[in-house]
Formats: C-alpha cells, sequence, structure tokens
C-alpha cells in the first residue's frame, strides 16, 4: 500500500504533517511501512495514529521479528509477528495484530486494530487495546 501526497490532500491532513511528509519524502509518495518506520524513528505518534484512523490498516502487510528491544516506538501497518519478546520504551501500534511469542511491554501503550496475543504477559503504561481481543500466557 502507497501513501501518497494526494492521498494526503484527500483525507484532509494537516499541514504540519503534510510539510513532514514531503519533507521526509520529497517525491510525493512512499510504501506505508516506510512511512511508519519515519514516524517511529521522528518521534511523531499522533502522525502515526492518524493514518491507521484515516487510511486504515494494510490487511496484507505482516513484519515479522526475531525480537525486539532498545526501540522507542513500532508502527505497523499490517500484523506485527515476533518470535520472542517485544520490549519497548513508547508505543506500539499495528493496523491488524500484534503476536509475540513471550511477553509484550511498551512504556506508553499498545494498540491493534484486531487482536493482541502474547506467550507471557502484556503490559503498558498508558492503555492496551485490540479490536477482537487480548490474550496471554
Amino acid at each position: 500500500m502507497k501513501i501518497t501526497s494526494e492521498l494526503l490532500k484527500a483525507k484532509r491532513a494537516c499541514s504540519d504533517g503534510f510539510n513532514w511528509f514531503l519533507e521526509h519524502f520529497p517525491e510525493g509518495e512512499a510504501d506505508y511501512q516506510a512511512v511508519l518506520d519515519a514516524l517511529a524513528e521522528d518521534n511523531q505518534v499522533g502522525y502515526a495514529q492518524w493514518l491507521f484512523e484515516n487510511v486504515g490498516a494494510d490487511e496484507e502487510a505482516v513484519v515479522e521479528l526475531a525480537a525486539v528491544a532498545n526501540r522507542r516506538h513500532i508502527f505497523v501497518a499490517g500484523r506485527l509477528v515476533c518470535q520472542g519478546a517485544i520490549q519497548i520504551s513508547g508505543y506500539l501500534l499495528a493496523g491488524t495484530g500484534i503476536k509475540a511469542g513471550e511477553g509484550i511491554e511498551a512504556g506508553w501503550g499498545i494498540e491493534a486494530g484486531w487482536g493482541i496475543e502474547a506467550g507471557k504477559g502484556i503490559e503498558a503504561g498508558t492503555g492496551i487495546e485490540a479490536g477482537e481481543g487480548i490474550k496471554a500466557g
């Protein structure tokens, strides 16, 4: 799925968010996941949340990781699958679902459009939200 300047205009993105996009993607288009990765790196939680609310999830996208530590935020356009534990200091946002073989810990919050599943516990500083359910070992 692509994010384009035309799409952002059509969805009435704020001028700051639109300018951020053009600053980071001057060609005026980028893969949804690339945009979310750049937003996570640049600590732009609000813009990422806006994209999820206004563009939705990429139901075909899957990001697979062995384990996650020492990162601030993770934003995933579709589903996040992690073999081990997820430990981040900020937000974990996924368009569809999150599945971890071990525990999930986020310093701020965890949100998934569908469900969240972890082999061990799930912990977040400000809240956990899932569209279809939360399951922890």
